[in-house]
């Protein structure tokens, strides 16, 4: 549901750069568990991910210079989605959404006309 605020520059790319930091985070609090093999490879797809959306930030900041659009959502989503599945750790990171989902309901009205908004470019 990041790409519900594509328009606002930086604000995808925000959003996933606080939940990748969130989830390093808990790979390294997690690294001495038993299952630190997939907090570890979680480590291997996350820390690149960060450095990307760094980057794309950066020229994504206003004025931009580049317009990630729904391209970036899409590929952020899955390297999550990849991270929590093959992570093993889906409900955390299902905790790290909850204000994508808040952002979510919150859209609903505007994403369904039941409230008219012009800043929205839905048809």
């Amino acid at each position: 549901s990041s790409g519900i605020n594509a328009e606002y520059g930086g604000v995808e790319c925000g959003q996933s750069i606080v939940i990748a930091v969130s989830v390093l985070i808990n790979s390294l609090i997690n690294l001495n568990a038993d299952c630190w093999p997939e907090h570890m490879f979680s480590l291997y797809l996350v820390c690149p991910f960060i450095g990307v959306s760094c980057a794309v930030l950066y020229y994504n900041w206003y004025p931009s210079k580049v317009f990630v659009g729904d391209t970036f959502c899409y590929f952020a989503g899955m390297t999550f989605a990849a991270l929590g599945i093959l992570g093993h750790f889906s409900k955390t990171m299902l905790m790290f959404f909850i204000p994508q989902i808040f952002n979510f309901v919150l859209s609903v009205p505007q994403l369904f006309h039941f409230v008219p908004s012009p800043r929205h470019r839905l048809p």
